[in-house]
């Protein structure tokens, strides 16, 4: 029953009651002895933690399922890879991007208020076609959370390449130079931005990674885009043509 709600959630729109269903449905599965030893489980709901960014979470329910059956090298491969992101993830952010100081400042002084597009006037059309005022802010502003009434803007500094294509991985600098991970979901294959790009981003949504993995803490802060279609980059609002639905793929592996 989680996997079937599992592929209606990413074949819709990602409605979260459907997800709700979803996560109930694996816990009531798991107070099963027998389904709780089916590795398909475990490696199901790994992928769900890992799109809510619940790592730490996803790398437990990797580690199970390979535990459960350790012939099935998928379950280890996912979880080594995942490591190997959010490490990476970290150094990039760390390090703004490795970026060269030249480089750097030439990014750090070419902020300009029109890069905000139509979100300069202060004014953000939500999802329910409410409009709300946003306030221009700085990363270390920001809330964890939802920033409602929020926008920030920032420079790409680089991109983190992964073997999936959902989600795009990008590190994003202020004009104070702080750094911080986006990561956009339900984009189509193919976009995406580039080193030195502007991107605004309304009311972000803030999250706090830290989790220890392979013997070392994995530590950094990221904001998750639901959409595409509410960016502005270099000024222009991103349309519907850059979206795209979630792929997604679980495992029945064990009958």
């Amino acid at each position: 029953m989680g996997n079937a709600y599992l592929a209606v959630f990413f074949a819709g729109s990602q409605n979260p009651a459907i997800l709700k269903q979803c996560i109930s449905a694996y816990s009531q599965a798991e107070k099963d002895p027998v389904a709780n030893c089916n590795p398909d489980l475990h490696f199901n709901r790994a992928t769900l933690h890992k799109y809510q960014e619940e790592y730490e979470l996803a790398l437990i329910d990797y580690a199970r399922a390979s535990a459960l059956d350790p012939m099935w090298t998928e379950p280890k491969e996912k979880m080594e890879q995942l490591v190997i992101y959010l490490s990476k993830i970290q150094d990039l952010v760390e390090k703004k991007g490795k970026l060269k100081p030249k480089r750097l400042q030439q990014l750090l002084g070419a902020f300009k208020s029109s890069d905000l597009g139509p979100y300069g006037g202060g004014i953000f059309q939500s999802a329910k076609g409410d409009k709300v005022t946003l306030e221009p802010v700085k990363l270390d502003q920001l809330d964890k959370g939802l920033n409602k009434e929020k926008v920030i803007l920032g420079k790409v500094v680089c991109n983190i390449m992964i073997d999936e294509p959902i989600p795009f991985t990008f590190a994003l600098i202020d004009s104070e130079g702080t750094c911080y991970a986006v990561n956009i979901f339900n984009i189509a294959q193919g976009q995406g931005v580039i080193i030195g790009d502007s991107v605004a981003i309304p009311e972000p949504f803030v999250m706090h990674h830290e989790l220890s993995a392979s013997d070392k803490v994995i530590k950094f802060p990221s904001i998750r885009v639901e959409t595409p279609v509410v960016l502005v980059v270099n000024g222009k609002k991103w349309g519907i043509e850059k979206q795209a639905p979630t792929v997604l793929s679980v495992s029945t592996k064990c009958e």
